[in-house]
């Protein structure tokens, strides 16, 4: 059975409990707020899927890329939608076009984010922009492999761990299931993220109804991370922001974060996309400000995604080198702020404001 002996050896990924033919497995919250399996161990048969499908037990070799690409959506509208430059957007719609269904990250109505499945061009508003939590996967892998025993063709996104826990959970390759994976800097703990919710109602008066990681109305390289309120707004540039100050420097990320098992050309998924940083020092002829997505295709299938959305976007060669100059967490993990442990240790004491001016 799986056993965490340390903190670092868990993403969180929940393919373990999602495997596990009992249902002895439940992902549970710690003290920092990340979720880590707890095993019910009078019902473990000791089958061992679990290990088997921990992507942690079974980490990927480095395998170099078939291409890499600048690109953008042509759509203008859904670029200023999108984090980048619209290029999920671009994927999904192609598989929604071969009556597909896409799988992604959103916000909900409560402002909690998790997985969900799209089966509509409507739907995909919902899946668009970064939102800087973990997710709640809930049974998504399990929904992943009904639908493709049924035939069904399915674009799954998310984290590289959680595109590894997917195909750790399926324990085979489906010809129909397409995978992007976003360039990870780290997930930040819900629980921080919650406090943060508070912090800014408590300020304002009232709840927080509405959160835009990644706003571009000043532009995709000066993006604001916005809070709102009924009647107000709270927020800042991404790297004076209170929340996004503490995630960027690896204060409130996950353990398992600090050395990243799957950057670096590491990914298991066919497409890794981010965010191509450098892009107007490079190639400034192709920056517009509204957005460029880092394209790195890893499979056959990444490639044909790439040709079936050619119609749809505009995009030019480049190298991973180049998309990772300026873009660190695209080949490189940070590590953990030397803080780190005092933030947890005083974050019920104070608030997240004085603990980012204390630290950083």
């Amino acid at each position: 059975m799986i056993e965490i002996k340390n903190k670092s050896e868990c993403c969180g990924c929940g393919a373990c409990a999602s495997i596990c033919p009992k249902n002895c497995i439940e992902m549970k919250a710690d003290d920092e707020g990340f979720v880590y399996p707890q095993i019910d161990k009078t019902k473990c048969i000791d089958c061992r899927l679990c290990e088997r499908a921990c992507p942690l037990l079974h980490r990927p070799q480095q395998q170099e890329p078939l291409a890499v690409y600048g690109a953008k959506n042509s759509d203008d509208a859904v670029r200023l939608q999108s984090s980048s430059g619209g290029m999920f957007t671009a994927f999904a719609s192609y598989l929604l076009q071969q009556q597909g269904v896409v799988y992604g990250a959103e916000m909900t109505s409560e402002l909690q984010v998790r997985h969900c499945a799209v089966n509509d061009e409507a739907g995909l508003a919902r899946l668009r922009g970064s939102k800087y939590v973990q997710s709640n996967l809930g049974d998504c892998y399990r929904q992943v492999r009904f639908l493709l025993q049924q035939g069904r063709k399915v674009l799954f996104s998310g984290t590289p761990c959680q595109i590894a826990g997917l195909k750790g959970f399926l324990t085979k390759e489906y010809a129909d299931l397409y995978t992007v994976d976003v360039v990870c800097h780290g997930v930040p703990s819900g629980k921080v993220y919650a406090k943060h919710l508070q912090e800014i109602a408590a300020q304002a008066g009232e709840e927080v109804t509405k959160v835009n990681f990644r706003d571009k109305q000043q532009g995709w390289k000066h993006g604001q991370t916005l809070f709102y309120t009924e009647n107000h707004y709270y927020g800042d540039s991404k790297r004076k922001e209170t929340y996004m100050r503490l995630f960027l420097n690896n204060v409130t990320i996950r353990p398992s974060c600090a050395d990243c098992a799957f950057n670096n050309k590491r990914s298991r998924a066919d497409i890794t996309i981010a965010d191509y940083w450098g892009v107007d020092k490079q190639y400034p002829e192709f920056d517009d400000d509204k957005g460029v997505t880092l394209v790195i295709v890893n499979t056959d299938k990444g490639r044909e995604l790439m040709e079936a959305v050619s119609g749809q976007i505009v995009c030019i060669k480049t190298s991973f080198d180049a998309g990772a100059e300026y873009n660190v967490a695209v080949s490189k993990s940070l590590g953990l702020h030397p803080k780190r442990a005092y933030f947890f240790e005083n974050m019920d004491k104070k608030t997240l404001r004085a603990l980012a001016e204390e630290i950083l």
